[in-house]
């Protein structure tokens, strides 16, 4: 009314895609259209994640890694328990985690639809395959905890890590992105430890009705029945989050054509390649001590249930808070990712050099302690390395992918939880078999050292590595 220009709340106008057609119109008669439009992009870049969904997908995440290492302390026994042999359990383990595959090629397509929808059917199925795990003594059957396991992640495969990846890059600004990916794999890291101590507990169990047993073998099952269960009723008060980032249907943003040479760019470059690569390799690398630790600590320690239980725990616990104190160390000294890709990788070479068991079969109880000693540390280093190393390939191989274009982004996505579901369930299946066999320490401790030296040799090319800090 005194001719005064109305102030404009620039954050609050870049909420939604219909206000940013207001904001451009306001700005234009009391500000530069550039000023007006980086003030714009700097808001959608400090947009974090929607709180309550993500609190959602990251306790999903955390369970589903909880209630694969829950059972790895007692798969071996539970399998030859009921008639079937180390490489069985292995191969449960492996399915375990691995046959999600089977429905990865159709998360593009799914995951175009609402996220909340595409929630339910690995918590409904979780609950249901882990009921089989708990009736395998019922049943006296060593294959139905094969199924049971197998179920436990098909559905997984379409809305785990690639439903997560996808949310991401579609609800949170670029400035979070890096951090939130990083938050979920610490989320895991913890989730894969507590499930050790919740296995440790469970073993105290031990009742019985009438056919049905509860003791350390099945009580894991029926406890993540319950647990999978409670999820499905959390799922009906999450909101579904708004997608204020996802680009349209045409390849890299409505902002370019048919005739711009990046929206043709719908494969994945060397660096990309590397980077799902080095996903794969390092997943591998981690499920392959996941899973011969839980053998090797009873075989060559000699340690019981409960200390294995509670040592693994412990070395992922450390992991997670290593990985928490990495991500806030990156955010608020600005190292570049390729810089912490390029430390773990080499420090995964050398910490993998301590799981060697280097003690002869008749040696001094010091000379024993000692090398129980130096493994410990390793493993401890070694989880750490590996969260390190894979979060931030992940991180840029995704932004990377996303910069070429809208069908690269997906691929990329798609190639990270495929890397990361047959990285653990090859792990898994290796380092379960491997460690029941003679000298299987020594056996499992090579394929570590070997994978880090694969993905590591790449980034020893200067010219190669100096792409990698500019992605």
């Amino acid at each position: 009314a005194g001719g005064e220009p109305q102030q404009l709340d620039l954050e609050s106008s870049c909420s939604s895609p219909d206000t940013r057609i207001h904001l451009q119109a306001g700005a234009a008669a009391i500000a530069p259209p550039q000023l007006a439009q980086e003030a714009c992009k700097d808001a959608e870049e400090d947009r974090p994640m929607p709180w309550g969904f993500e609190l959602y997908l990251l306790v999903q995440h955390f369970l589903f890694l909880s209630n694969y290492t829950v059972v790895l302390p007692t798969a071996n026994e539970y399998m030859l328990s009921l008639g079937g042999s180390s490489w069985l359990a292995g191969l449960a383990m492996a399915v375990g985690i691995g046959s999600g595959f089977l429905t990865m090629p159709f998360a593009p397509c799914i995951i175009k639809r609402a996220y909340k929808t595409l929630t339910v059917p690995p918590d409904g199925v979780c609950f249901r395959s882990n009921a089989l795990y708990g009736l395998g003594q019922v049943l006296r059957s060593p294959w139905l905890l094969v199924v049971g396991q197998g179920t436990k992640c098909v559905v997984f495969g379409c809305s785990g890590n690639a439903l997560a990846n996808h949310a991401v890059y579609s609800c949170a600004g670029p400035k979070f992105r890096s951090s939130s990916t990083a938050l979920r794999a610490n989320v895991q890291s913890l989730g894969m430890g507590f499930g050790p101590f919740f296995g440790a507990l469970l073993t105290k169990i031990d009742l019985r009705a009438g056919a049905l047993t509860l003791n350390a073998y099945t009580s894991p099952g029926w406890f993540y029945s319950l647990a999978w269960l409670a999820m499905l009723a959390w799922l009906l008060f999450v909101p579904e989050p708004a997608r204020l980032f996802e680009e349209g249907p045409a390849a890299g943003g409505a902002g370019q054509t048919s005739s711009d040479p990046e929206a043709a760019k719908r494969m994945p470059d060397s660096k990309i390649s590397w980077g799902l690569l080095a996903v794969a390799a390092t997943t591998v690398a981690g499920a392959l001590w996941e899973v011969s630790t839980s053998t090797i600590a009873q075989q060559y320690f000699g340690w019981n249930l409960m200390s294995s239980c509670l040592f693994i725990g412990a070395v992922f616990m450390f992991g997670m808070v290593s990985g928490e104190i990495v991500r806030a160390a990156s955010r608020r000294l600005s190292v570049n990712e390729a810089d912490i890709v390029l430390s773990g990788l080499f420090g995964l070479v050398l910490s993998s050099l301590m799981l060697y068991w280097y003690v002869p079969a008749v040696a001094p109880a010091g000379i024993v302690v000692g090398n129980q000693v130096l493994h410990a540390i390793g493993s401890i280093l070694v989880i750490t390395c590996v969260n390190a190393a894979r979060s931030y390939c992940m991180t840029i191989a995704m932004r990377r992918a996303a910069m070429r274009s809208k069908a690269c982004k997906e691929t990329a996505n798609l190639g990270v939880a495929f890397g990361m579901a047959i990285g653990r369930a090859l792990g898994a299946f290796l380092g379960m078999g491997l460690a029941a066999l003679p000298g299987g320490c020594n056996l499992a401790a090579a394929c570590i050292t070997g994978l880090s030296l694969l993905v590591l040799i790449p980034v020893a090319a200067p010219t190669f590595f100096k792409q990698l800090r500019s992605a």
